[in-house]
């Protein structure tokens, strides 16, 4: 029984990387939702004629904060590790 050696050919072609967008899609998400939680904390602050800080107000913030600091970390982490050889 003869057995053939693996060529080339036999190979199934190795699968193309993902692409910035698809690896960076977390961070993007998560930015996007701080993005919408600034918009709500401005509305909650900005309810009556002046500002108005309100605990929904600071939850707000504080959440959108977050959320954005760990969307760009996410991003930058991604953003550097495409930058090494």
């Amino acid at each position: 029984m003869s057995r053939r050696l693996p060529d080339e050919a036999d190979q199934p072609a190795a699968p193309a990387p993902p692409s910035l967008l698809r690896r960076c899609a977390l961070g993007i998400w998560l930015c996007g939702i701080a993005l919408l939680g600034v918009v709500e904390f401005r509305r909650y602050a900005l309810a009556g004629e002046d500002l108005s800080m309100t605990p929904v107000a600071w939850m707000w913030l504080v959440g959108s904060t977050v959320t954005g600091v760990v969307g760009v970390v996410l991003l930058l982490r991604e953003l550097r590790r495409n930058r090494q050889p």
